[in-house]
């Protein structure tokens, strides 16, 4: 007795009730039986059985008759659970053979196995429109099912934002190939959120939404992502931080916030660099763009030691208390940090004070640059 064919090819059914484009929840199975000189045998009863016998998954025909051609066919369906098992056909004289393992995987998607991420977190779109050849970025969902399996091909997932654009003109959304897909980002108007009242694009989604109100901070776009199990609607959210090309707000030293007048750092021994922190942000004290070059310029009587980080990465929404995906609990300045290192020209022995001038530059992707003017005073030790 030989296992001679199966269909799908891949041996992969769907577990039951779950679907998917080019899924199935049968697998067909065909054995043949021959003599010892490979001549086919006809009119042989063959019996079939599952290994192991507990998976959850059915055999719809246990016996059958051979062919003319010495073969059987049966067929087993798919039950509710993933799981694998093979099935053993038999004959009454014991002769016996197993088909090659038949998986059953991939459900309909469960919100704890729903990711939603974007390549951009703060993108350079207070005041820019992304257009529509190159958008701002990309919005990626991937879904999973119950038992950790990708979601079969074709299931459909529904993009929001309350501000901007996401998605395409033909479709608001994308459909799955291996258990993710992916949606344009364009910044564009409305920027501002409904005046006095809470914005609810994505608060549509019943008890597992409920209090989860969009982000009505300046600045913050909240884009969510559904789809379904069935019986109900799964989704997840995402904040956006559409950042400012200006610097407008800058603290120093965690303390002072910069006017633009030139910034005073006090006196540094000629021996010593002089080390301070600014904390940077836009106009809604927000991230600067991801990709914003920090730069000391212009430098007289000093030398440029360097910018530690001399770019803003990728910031995602946070609150005191942590990450905040939903872009609720945001409060206060939210930039980034950098630390600015200028050292004395001096020459040794050293003469006597001397004041040393630079600017500190801030230019963003689209090549917009702040500057705020600094000057501190080498002393001799």
């Amino acid at each position: 007795m030989q296992f001679s064919f199966a269909a799908p090819a891949d041996k992969s059914i769907v577990i039951q009730g779950q679907g998917g484009v080019g899924r199935t929840e049968i697998a067909t199975l065909k054995f043949k039986v021959f003599d010892i000189l490979n001549n086919p045998l006809s009119g042989q009863t063959v019996s079939f059985s599952k290994i192991p016998a507990s998976t959850d998954a059915a055999i719809n025909k246990v016996s059958d008759i051979t062919d003319q051609n010495g073969e059987v066919i049966t067929t087993v369906n798919s039950g509710n659970s993933a799981t694998a098992f093979r099935v053993q056909a038999s004959l009454a004289g014991g002769i016996s053979t197993l088909s090659d393992a038949i998986v059953v995987t991939t459900g309909l998607p469960v919100r704890r196995a729903f990711s939603l991420g974007v390549t951009t977190t703060n993108i350079e779109g207070w005041s820019h429109d992304s257009g529509t050849a190159t958008p701002a970025g990309a919005v990626n969902v991937l879904l999973a099912d119950q038992f950790g399996n990708p979601v079969p091909d074709g299931a459909p997932v529904v993009f929001q934002s309350n501000l901007g654009a996401v998605g395409s003109a033909s479709k608001g959304g994308c459909n799955t190939f291996n258990g993710g897909c992916s949606v344009d980002l364009r910044t564009q108007d409305p920027r501002i959120h409904a005046a006095n009242t809470p914005a609810t694009v994505c608060n549509n989604y019943g008890a597992g939404g409920a209090g989860m109100n969009d982000s009505t901070r300046a600045g913050v776009a909240t884009i969510c992502a559904s789809s379904t199990d069935a019986t109900s609607t799964v989704f997840k959210k995402i904040a956006v931080f559409f950042s400012c090309s200006a610097a407008s707000n800058v603290v120093l030293n965690g303390v002072t916030p910069l006017t633009g007048a030139v910034a005073d750092l006090g006196t540094a021994a000629s021996i010593d660099a002089k080390v301070f922190n600014l904390l940077i942000s836009d106009i809604n004290q927000n991230p600067m763009p991801a990709g914003t070059r920090i730069a000391i310029a212009n430098i007289r009587n000093g030398s440029a030691l360097g910018v530690a980080p001399a770019e803003v990465q990728n910031i995602f929404p946070y609150s005191a208390s942590g990450d905040d995906p939903t872009g609720n609990a945001i409060s206060g300045n939210r930039g980034s940090y950098h630390t600015i290192t200028v050292g004395s020209t001096q020459p040794k022995p050293c003469a006597g004070p001397e004041v040393s001038n630079f600017n500190v530059n801030i230019t963003t992707p689209k090549l917009v640059t702040t500057t705020y003017p600094f000057k501190v005073t080498f002393s001799c030790p």
